[in-house]
């Protein structure tokens, strides 16, 4: 059983509709926000809605993050069928996608610095949902292979200006999130490895920043920008764009 109560949140002259929903099966608070832009406050039974202020006061940043990005970003691209003429994008640059046959029992993807060839073995038909589908997995198997890669590596450029040393850097899905800091490791997103370099470096910077603070404090922002001034440039880059690192 639950209760649902509706509310404003100001953040300066920013005003912030909420719903709190009062439930008998949570003992802590959950914040959500839909692709309609409306913030759900879930709640145990127990909380004030003093309580739920504090939370919301305690997460203005994440809120303004999660509504701006919603309302500016950009919608995902046209669903790929990976023939011959499409691009894809890699680094922040788009390069032309050429499909050939061969002898191979997989598709797969290679990349010459000037364009992406993918092998398909003659009888995968071009536009079949299954053989979109194991085109596609090569394509997402390739980006992971060179996130795995390239990621940790850039890492280490930051590392020392930091006073820090070998920052484990895994690189795999995280749902929701470009990159976390946790339990002295840093973990990204493999779709940044599409994203520009300077992009790439701002998430690396910013979760090798948790290493040293563990809020978004202002001394936290001041460590990300005494190693990225223009970071505020980039985080808007990604709130627009990210959707289109999508494969």
């Amino acid at each position: 059983m639950s209760e649902r109560f509706k509310r404003h949140h100001h953040i300066g002259q920013t005003v912030v509709p909420y719903t709190i929903d009062w439930s008998e099966n949570r003992e802590t608070m959950e914040l959500s926000i839909d692709e309609s832009l409306e913030v759900t406050v879930t709640a145990p039974m127990t909380a004030t809605t003093a309580d739920v202020e504090e939370v919301l006061e305690s997460r203005q940043e994440w809120l303004l993050e999660k509504l701006y990005g919603l309302k500016e970003q950009e919608g995902p691209p046209y669903p790929k069928e990976y023939m011959s003429g499409e691009k894809l994008q890699y680094r922040g640059r788009q390069y032309p996608l050429e499909v050939v046959e061969a002898d191979v029992s997989q598709p797969e993807l290679s990349f010459d610095e000037q364009k992406f060839t993918l092998q398909t073995h003659r009888f995968e038909k071009g536009g079949d949902e299954v053989s979109i589908r194991r085109k596609r997995q090569a394509v997402v198997d390739w980006f992971i292979e060179q996130a795995d890669q390239e990621l940790p590596e850039r890492a280490t450029r930051f590392e020392s200006r930091l006073g820090l040393e070998d920052v484990p850097v895994d690189v795999g899905e995280i749902d929701g999130r470009w990159g976390e800091y946790e339990d002295g490791t840093v973990r990204l997103n493999w779709r940044l490895v599409r994203a520009p370099v300077r992009i790439q470096d701002y998430v690396l910077v910013h979760e090798l920043a948790h290493s040293v603070h563990d809020d978004h404090s202002d001394s936290f922002w001041n460590t990300v920008g005494a190693l990225i001034p223009d970071y505020e440039e980039r985080r808007r880059w990604l709130r627009v764009n990210g959707n289109t690192l999508s494969v």
